[in-house]
This record gives C-alpha cells, sequence and structure tokens, in this order.
C-alpha cells in the first residue's frame, strides 16, 4: 500500500511540473537519430558453399530455417510458367517417401515446410528439429518429379488463366511486366495458357538440378538454438547437398521510355478501371538514394495519409484507395516505380490526371516541415518494430550479402532517415518519380476510357493489349446500323431461341454445370418450376456447400454460417434470378438498354448490349449478329461497399 501512494504521489508530482514546465502548443522538436545496435548474427559456411547465418532466441522452444536462393536463371521462353510448379513438386513426395507418408509424418512433428522456386521455410519446436530436418534433408535430395502431379498443377493453371481473361487486376499486372520489363527479361515473362500447355517435367527438373544449389544459397536459422548446435544439425542435413556450377543468366536492361505512354487492356462492360502508372528505374539496393526515395514514396502514396489517398479518396471519392511504390533491384533498370487506384469507370481519365500531377509535385514544391517529420517518425517507428522480430537480423545480414549493401546500411537506417531533408525529396523526386516518362496502363471498357486517355500520352495514342500483356491490333470496327437498339437486339434473340410465349409455356428449366477449384470437381445446380420458383445448389461431391431457394414469395440461403432467411435486396435477388428467362425482364422498364458497340467473340461479331437496373447491377451480354443468339456474359454489382 505505501508503495502505491509514493507511486501516486509521483505520477501527480510529475503532471503538474509538466504542466507548469511545458507549452503544449508548441510541437515538440525531434530529437537526435536512435542508434541501431543490430548486433552480427553468428554465421559460418559450409564446404559446400552454402552460408549459414544464426540468430539465436530462447524466449520460446521453436527454431526456424529459411534457405534463399541467389540465381539469375534463363528465361522460360514459350513453356513459361514452370519455375511456379517446382515448389509443389518438390512436396509431392520423394525417392524414399510417398506424399501421403511425407505429410504424414510432417502432421505428426507439427512442424511446416513451405517450397518455392527460390528458397525454402521451415519450422518446428526445437525438439523435433532433427526429425524435421531429416524431412527436408530428403525433399532436397531425392526429390520425386511426377508427371501426374505436373498434369494437375497445369491444368489447375489454366484453370485460373482462364478467369484471369476477365479479371482487370490480372490484367492489369501481366501489362505492367511486359511493358516495365519486356518478355525478354526475367521480371518481364507472363503465363499463358498456350506456355503452360507447354510445361513438360524436364523442364522442372532441370531447373531443379541446375539452380537449387548449396553454394548459390543462403540459410538463416532462427530460434532456440546455439551457434555449436546448428552447426551440427547444418552440417549433418545439409551438408551431403552436392555444390555444382551454377549458370547466371543476363537479361537486356529494361529502356526508359522517351515520353509518356498509354495502354488499355480491355474489359467491357468494367464498371471500374484499374489504373497503373508505372516504369523502371535504375535504384540499387542500399545506394543513398533509397532511403529518401521510399521517404519521398510515402509522401505521396505510402498509405493512407499519402497525397494520392487524400486527393482520389477523401476529396473526389472515385477510388477506395489509391498508393505508391518503389522497389530496389540489383540488376540495371529493374527496379520500379508504381503508383495505383481502382476509381468509376467514369473518372478514369481524371483519377490519372491526379495521379500524375501529384507525382510531379514532388519535384518542384518542397514538403513541409511537419509533413516530413510525420513520414520520417512513422518510418522509424516500424523500423524499430520489425527489429523485435529475430527473423529481420537474418534476413538483413543475407540482404547485405546478396545484394551487396554496405555492411553498416542497417545500423545507419534511421540515421540517415532522420538526415532526409525537403530539398532531397526534392531531388529524388526529379530523378526517379517522373510522369513525363511513365506508363499509364488501365484495364477496364476501352469504350469508356480510351479517348479520354489519350492526352497523357506523349504521341496522344493508345496502345492496346490482351489480358497478358501481348500487343493487339486493333481492327476497323464493322459498320453498325446506327438505328439498332438494345431492344430490337433482345427481341431478336428471343425470337432466336423460339419466342418468349414458348418460354412463357415450359414448366421446369433446369440447368447443371461443373467446374474444379484446388483439384475438387464443383458441381452447381439450378431448378426452376413455373411460375416463379426456383432453387440452387452448390456441391463439392456429395456436400453441398450453399443452397439458395425461392418458393415464389419466401426465399432462404444456407452454407457454411448455417441457414439464413433472405430479406430486403437479398429476396428482390433471389425473386429476379427464379425468372425462366432474364430477357423478357430486360424488356420492361425496369431495365435501360444500350448497344455499345460490335465486338469480336470465338472470332464472330457480336452486338455488345449493356443492361442495368435501379440497384446496380451491371449486365454486358454479347449477342452474334448472324445468329442472334446470346454467346457471352459478364455481370457486376455493388455489394458492401465493394463492386464485383
Amino acid at each position: 500500500m505505501k508503495k502505491q501512494i509514493i507511486i501516486a504521489l509521483s505520477i501527480l508530482a510529475c503532471n503538474y511540473i509538466n504542466a507548469q514546465s511545458f507549452d503544449r502548443s508548441i510541437r515538440p522538436k525531434a530529437g537526435p537519430a536512435a542508434s541501431v545496435n543490430l548486433g552480427t548474427p553468428q554465421s559460418f559456411t559450409l564446404p559446400n558453399g552454402l552460408k549459414v547465418f544464426v540468430v539465436e532466441n530462447h524466449k520460446l522452444p521453436t527454431v526456424s530455417y529459411q534457405l534463399s536462393l541467389d540465381v539469375k536463371p534463363a528465361l522460360q521462353g514459350s513453356a513459361v510458367g514452370y519455375k511456379s510448379f517446382i515448389g509443389e513438386l518438390m512436396q509431392s513426395g520423394t525417392k524414399t517417401r510417398s506424399k501421403d507418408k511425407f505429410n504424414a509424418e510432417l502432421d505428426a512433428l507439427g512442424a511446416q515446410i513451405g517450397v518455392g522456386e527460390d528458397g525454402i521455410f521451415a519450422s518446428c519446436l526445437t525438439k523435433n528439429q532433427d526429425a524435421m530436418l531429416n524431412l527436408l534433408n530428403d525433399m532436397i535430395l531425392n526429390p520425386n518429379f511426377k508427371q501426374v502431379e505436373l498434369d494437375k498443377l497445369k491444368k489447375q493453371s489454366i484453370s485460373g488463366l482462364q478467369n484471369a481473361k476477365d479479371d482487370p487486376e490480372a490484367m492489369s499486372a501481366n501489362m505492367s511486366r511486359a511493358l516495365v520489363y519486356g518478355n525478354k527479361h526475367l521480371y518481364g515473362e507472363v503465363e499463358t495458357e498456350n506456355s503452360v500447355k507447354a510445361v513438360t517435367l524436364a523442364n522442372c527438373q532441370k531447373y531443379y538440378n541446375t539452380y537449387y544449389r548449396p553454394n548459390v544459397s543462403y540459410l538463416a536459422v532462427v530460434g532456440d538454438i546455439t551457434l555449436d548446435e546448428a552447426k551440427k544439425v547444418v552440417t549433418k542435413y545439409f551438408g551431403p547437398w552436392k555444390k555444382m556450377p551454377v549458370p547466371v543468366a543476363a537479361y537486356p536492361k529494361p529502356s526508359i521510355n522517351k515520353g509518356a505512354r498509354v495502354a488499355v487492356a480491355n474489359k467491357t462492360g468494367a464498371v471500374q478501371s484499374v489504373v497503373n502508372v508505372s516504369y523502371p528505374i535504375n535504384l540499387k539496393p542500399g545506394t543513398p538514394d533509397v532511403v529518401k526515395l521510399r521517404v519521398a514514396n510515402n509522401i505521396l502514396g505510402g498509405g493512407s495519409s499519402g497525397r494520392l489517398f487524400m486527393n482520389l479518396r477523401e476529396k473526389h471519392a472515385w477510388t477506395y484507395g489509391s498508393y505508391s511504390s518503389v522497389q530496389a533491384d540489383v540488376l540495371d533498370n529493374a527496379g520500379v516505380f508504381e503508383a495505383t487506384a481502382n476509381c468509376k469507370t467514369e473518372a478514369t481519365d481524371s483519377a490519372v490526371g491526379e495521379i500524375l500531377r501529384e507525382m510531379g509535385r514532388l519535384g518542384t514544391e518542397k514538403v513541409d516541415d511537419k509533413t516530413l517529420q510525420d513520414i520520417k517518425n512513422n518510418m522509424a517507428g516500424k523500423f524499430a518494430l520489425s527489429l523485435e522480430d529475430p527473423k529481420t537480423i537474418a534476413r538483413f545480414a543475407i540482404n547485405t550479402m546478396k545484394d551487396k549493401m554496405p555492411a553498416d546500411y542497417y545500423a545507419n537506417y534511421l540515421k540517415n532517415l532522420q538526415a532526409v531533408s525537403a530539398s532531397d525529396i526534392m531531388e529524388v523526386a526529379k530523378k526517379y518519380i517522373t510522369p513525363n516518362l511513365a506508363t499509364v496502363l488501365v484495364a477496364g471498357d476501352k469504350t469508356e476510357i480510351a479517348e479520354k486517355l489519350k492526352q497523357y500520352s506523349a504521341t496522344k495514342t493508345v496502345e492496346y493489349y490482351d489480358a497478358f500483356g501481348a500487343a493487339e491490333k486493333q481492327e476497323a470496327k464493322p459498320a453498325m446500323n446506327s438505328s439498332i437498339t438494345g431492344a430490337q437486339v433482345i427481341s431478336d434473340y428471343l425470337t432466336a431461341i423460339g419466342g418468349l410465349e414458348n418460354w412463357n409455356n415450359l414448366k421446369d428449366v433446369t440447368v447443371a454445370m461443373t467446374t474444379e477449384m484446388q483439384g475438387q470437381k464443383i458441381s452447381i445446380d439450378v431448378s426452376k418450376k413455373a411460375p416463379n420458383k426456383m432453387k440452387q445448389l452448390v456441391k463439392m461431391g456429395e456436400n453441398i456447400l450453399q443452397a439458395m431457394v425461392y418458393n415464389g414469395s419466401t426465399g432462404y440461403m444456407s452454407g457454411m454460417q448455417g441457414k439464413k432467411e433472405a430479406k430486403g435486396e437479398e429476396l428482390e435477388s433471389l425473386k429476379a434470378d427464379a425468372a425462366y428467362l432474364n430477357e423478357g425482364e430486360y424488356l420492361t422498364d425496369a431495365y435501360t438498354l444500350k448497344v455499345a458497340g460490335i465486338e469480336k467473340v470465338n472470332g464472330a461479331d457480336a452486338y455488345v448490349v449493356k443492361i442495368s437496373d435501379k440497384k446496380k447491377k451491371n449486365i454486358t451480354a454479347y449477342y452474334d449478329v448472324k445468329s442472334k443468339l446470346k454467346v457471352k456474359t459478364t455481370e457486376s454489382m455493388e455489394a458492401g461497399g465493394q463492386t464485383m
């Protein structure tokens, strides 16, 4: 009790002194940069060339092993995609253990092992590390790549690529890689259905045998282990791994634009555009400009307080968020600057204009002292928090060696961060943040955005690319009867399928669909009965994942979260889905129809009809010009503040 009273009196005294001594209206000045004592990870190198870093941390009885390859592999060429299969193939069993046996032993240890094309991560309780490393040793020395496993991976990948054709996010990512780096660069290769189909087991085996070698690898051992113990187990389980000469490929230097470019990947009917302003920069890890440029980037678009976010979202409400990033790289011109936003279609050109304007501001207007100091304080805090993870120390040591960075780069990070001035920001912005040399990449509805985007191109032209970053030649559109209306196209379709009257005479309609997800067969069965009843079941095998039922007046939905009665908009949606033929509803006043032009679908001309209702549900339907039949449909709707 006495101790508590003394503490309370001390707090009151301190509060009184503070109240008397400080003027809270005056912002405290920043103190000197804190020094960082990272310590030096213990290290050793095996005779086979494996470089090992050990960071002891005895707070928990666990240990982790992070293996990182430092390779510059040959291009994948016509078989782009095989590198992405390496990790799964390595985890599909060894020459001494089947996949099931390997996984059963791993699960019994409560351990985890994850593998990728450029490394492995494994962790377990310290008492189980010998058993886990025995598995890891078997995986590395005795991989058993199987054709049946590769076939599964290829099938899954192709399925994903088919979905990517209509995913603006994937389109944008593919276009960015292709235009920033080019397809002759390590970072510029893009998977396509044809390239994945061309992948062979020999491709995967050759990559593993060539690049998975100890003499180009770094191993970080972190956790409840001593240096002597680490030397013992690493030598035992990684020592037998044979070193071999590893080839180093050369790549062409990504070219810097001579002027701004605009590129569009078309997603007809999209209600949002995915905007990506990006270009290569020659920024090497550990150089003085890195810290300065990251401060500049944080001011521009490093988070929700960045200028891009405050402008595009808070001021104009064009997007849910807008951000920017900078990435350094050891390869020439292989660093990248990127600014992004997912914005409303009608605001696409305006959003691009504001992104470019904010980029330009950094090089022409000095940032105020308060903003600069706030950003530096935030970055310093994140850096300090990262040091709480012992894996960070090992990662810093590996980065320093692998990227040939100054030995004291991380030790001096906070000092160099606090030294960044407003003049430094302007200097690096002029050097690296160059809107006049940027490539503006947009995935969206070209009929709505392309013409408006021409103003941002140095040549006042727009380049067009497909979903996988390949250039598209824009063919002259076929002449379209200007008097054709959406209602006429819909009416012609109804006639082509037998007439609305015949459809209305149907008593039952059943639609059965199947797909695969992660190797599991999914079935979707829809049954409708006159006049307005519907049941939809989504099943994996015989297990029902989701059910939606409408009996003509009420309905419900059931799934993983249980059964839920449909009300309000959900009930109205079920009612609309229960209709036999939506096209019959499209001719009513509840929908607005617009013919947006003619496009090729599977090589044939099709009318593009945009269909919308008052509930912000947008449908784009394609009807073959000759047969009048519907050949494709895309749909978007808003739910929970998001557009799907």
